[in-house]
């Protein structure tokens, strides 16, 4: 995804509110453990259900962070653990929904167990990090995709919010068939478009423009 596109998002995204891979790893690694530092200030507690007794989509907080360490992290992008980083039902939703856009390609499917959540640094605007959710197949593609060179396979989600409405772009893609599909899914999981929902909005929105008369 280019930098343009990183930056459009990066204005989206739920106002809702390490360990390293071993070989063995098959679902989310244990969360690291922070550093003990003496009379660090406490962190916010993290919140438990919203105020309609149900289970919030992110545990983040104000500054759109997650209330764990990262398991990994670059210069611009930190990983941490979907597991008490996203609520269990949509975590499935989301598994479910990139299975059912996967198989119109014949494609692998996730369980949504091995599974990871990523921040994009920004520069722009309030400078809140991109949140993306990135669905892998297999506990080896997920290592490739982190650490190596290429990513085999992508099942990632990036969240758009626009009217106070969620919606997710989806990112499928399968490097060894060939495979590159994108889709902008509303909130109920209806395909909108086979493009990302910011395009496919600015698309929309530049049709409905009135026509310049003069």
């Amino acid at each position: 995804m280019n930098t343009l596109r990183f930056i459009v998002l990066s204005v989206v995204l739920l106002s809702l509110q390490g360990v390293w891979l071993n070989p063995a790893w098959a679902n989310d690694p244990p969360p690291a453990k922070p550093a003990e530092t003496k009379d660090a200030p406490a962190k916010a507690e993290k919140p438990t259900r919203t105020f309609e007794g149900q289970e919030p989509l992110f545990y983040f907080d104000s500054k759109r962070r997650p209330y764990i360490e990262p398991f990994h992290k670059t210069d611009e992008e930190e990983y941490f653990v979907c597991r008490g980083v996203i609520g269990e039902w949509f975590r499935q939703q989301m598994a479910e929904e990139a299975n059912m856009l996967a198989a119109k390609d014949g494609l692998d499917k996730v369980t949504g167990s091995t599974c990871a959540v990523r921040l994009v640094a920004t520069h722009q605007g309030k400078k809140l990090p991109i949140i993306s959710v990135e669905l892998y197949v297999n506990s080896n593609v997920m290592r490739s995709c982190i650490l190596g060179e290429s990513c085999p396979q992508s099942r990632t989600v990036i969240m758009y919010v626009l009217d106070r409405t969620l919606y997710r772009s989806y990112f499928i893609t399968d490097h060894e068939r060939k495979v590159r599909r994108t889709y902008c899914l509303d909130n109920k999981g209806k395909i909108l478009a086979k493009e990302e929902c910011w395009h496919h909005f600015f698309d929309k929105a530049a049709k409905e423009k009135p026509k310049d008369k003069h």
